[in-house]
């Protein structure tokens, strides 16, 4: 997926927006201080502000052309809005909420999975009940639902937990990870706190004062050692496809930049017939620089040294493998005995037994 943004605009405020970026990264996350300008450019993106001047495109489908007189409205961008206030009717239970965004329109192309939507965001104990009922939590769960039922082919987020208290953040931001994992939807996620991008976030465009001032990968944008001091970072890899091997296991194929490899999945693997996603630790992977034959980790990833984070007797070790992003955590004796330095080229080793896989 490709997603062009070349926008300008000037409020009545006297505020403006001028912003142009391309992005095909699975989540982006727009990113600043309150008042930067990154909720009015998610509008213009969904078409509820129109742009003095513009130009916004999916893949190959043009949503706004200001020069050429193109300008599709809200319900025709085939996109799903998740607002920070929710904007649940609250005189419709949660199974109409859903089901509302399913009427006919131009956005439902295919079939929106009613019951897959009320299984994954655990939404089948609320479905009758009304918002009033529901915490802010559930409340977003069901905002999150109601998007995802009309079918889009990219997920709109407004500081989805905001309006959330702490303890109830993290399990939100496990939802949206489940609704970008299951549906393989694209997301563009608003927010100003730094641990919420740097958790959802593949790729990040830093706001400020309505203009882009910044972008790229979480360690880059946000700095390694915020990512680091955040916990242990966990890898997701992303899989284009799952096939059988010969001796009646499973292989995934990764795209890693310049070169396409596979990894050897867990025996249990379900769905392999659809692209899925395989987590591991940074302490799962194993470096190496040279020769990597004779070592008995089978699944190696090759990948660029961007950064080194030190802690007590560790290293933690940012790395690039195409688009994907990857972390390892070795001993300080390691990286010397290595010679790992920003830019070094490198193996990394993961053992079948260390891959979780999220289907």
């Amino acid at each position: 997926m490709k997603l062009q943004v070349h926008c300008a605009h000037q409020f009545e405020s006297g505020f403006d927006v001028a912003v142009n970026f391309d992005s095909k990264h699975r989540i982006t996350a727009l990113f600043g201080p309150s008042g930067a300008g990154k909720t009015s450019l998610l509008m213009m993106i969904a078409g509820f502000v129109a742009p003095d001047k513009g130009y916004i495109a999916f893949d190959d489908r043009v949503l706004l052309d200001t020069g050429a007189g193109i300008a599709l409205a809200p319900e025709s961008r085939h996109l799903g809005v998740v607002f920070q206030d929710q904007r649940l009717f609250p005189h419709l239970s949660v199974e109409d909420n859903l089901r509302f965004a399913q009427r006919p329109s131009p956005l439902n192309r295919k079939e929106s999975p009613f019951k897959r939507i009320a299984e994954v965001l655990e939404l089948n104990g609320l479905l009758q009940r009304r918002p009033e009922s529901l915490s802010g939590g559930e409340r977003q769960r069901v905002a999150l639902g109601r998007a995802l039922m009309s079918a889009p082919d990219l997920m709109l987020l407004d500081e989805p937990v905001t309006a959330v208290d702490e303890p109830r953040r993290e399990t939100i931001l496990s939802y949206v990870e489940r609704v970008v994992h299951e549906w393989d939807v694209p997301m563009l996620y608003v927010s100003h706190h730094r641990s919420e991008v740097q958790r959802v976030a593949d790729w990040i465009l830093a706001f400020d004062k309505g203009r882009l001032t910044e972008q790229g990968p979480p360690d880059k944008v946000l700095g390694a050692d915020a990512v680091v001091a955040a916990g242990e970072p966990v890898n997701l890899v992303r899989l284009t496809k799952v096939s059988p091997s010969q001796d009646g296991g499973w292989l995934g194929t990764v795209n890693a930049g310049n070169s396409i490899t596979q990894l050897r999945l867990p025996a249990e693997l379900k769905n392999p017939g659809k692209s899925v996603f395989v987590e591991f630790a940074a302490s799962d992977v194993m470096l190496a620089s040279g020769n990597t034959e004779g070592l008995s980790a089978r699944n190696r990833l090759p990948a660029i040294v961007t950064d080194l984070v030190p802690r007590t007797g560790r290293v933690f070790v940012a790395l690039e493998m195409g688009e994907q992003r990857l972390w390892a955590e070795v001993t300080t004796h390691a990286i010397e005995d290595l010679g790992l330095v920003i830019g070094s080229n490198v193996t990394c080793l993961i053992k079948s037994a260390a891959l979780r896989v999220v289907d």
